[in-house]
């Protein structure tokens, strides 16, 4: 998915909308300081890249909250989606389970998954 270019005209909507205070700090943008467009979900994670994602943020504010927050659930829902998709397999298979050859019964019995 290719990301929206936001023009200077959408990051002044974006800050007028939300009063020029930061959503992480609630804390005012002065005139001069650094200021993000933030993403309340991230977009890996399935937010929608349009204004109603969007939010301001202090620079500072944002990349901390990316380093912290952000990143960890990016990769959460990354392995989550490899694992759905079949091309991630268990390291460590519980014994007996769906992927392996052998079952046991409920009387205790072990006997091949194939017969």
């Amino acid at each position: 998915m290719k990301r929206v270019s936001i023009t200077a005209k959408m990051r002044a909507d974006i800050f007028m909308r939300h009063d020029g205070v930061c959503h992480l700090c609630n804390m005012k943008v002065v005139p001069g300081q650094d200021w993000d467009v933030s993403h309340e979900q991230p977009l890996e994670a399935g937010g929608r890249d349009d204004a109603s994602n969007w939010l301001v943020a202090h620079r500072k504010c944002h990349r901390a909250h990316t380093g912290a927050v952000d990143m960890p659930l990016i990769a959460k829902v990354k392995r989550i989606h490899q694992r759905h998709i079949g091309a991630k397999k268990s390291k460590s298979p519980m014994p007996f389970g769906r992927g392996s050859k052998l079952k046991r019964k409920m009387d205790g019995s072990v006997v091949r998954r194939d017969s």
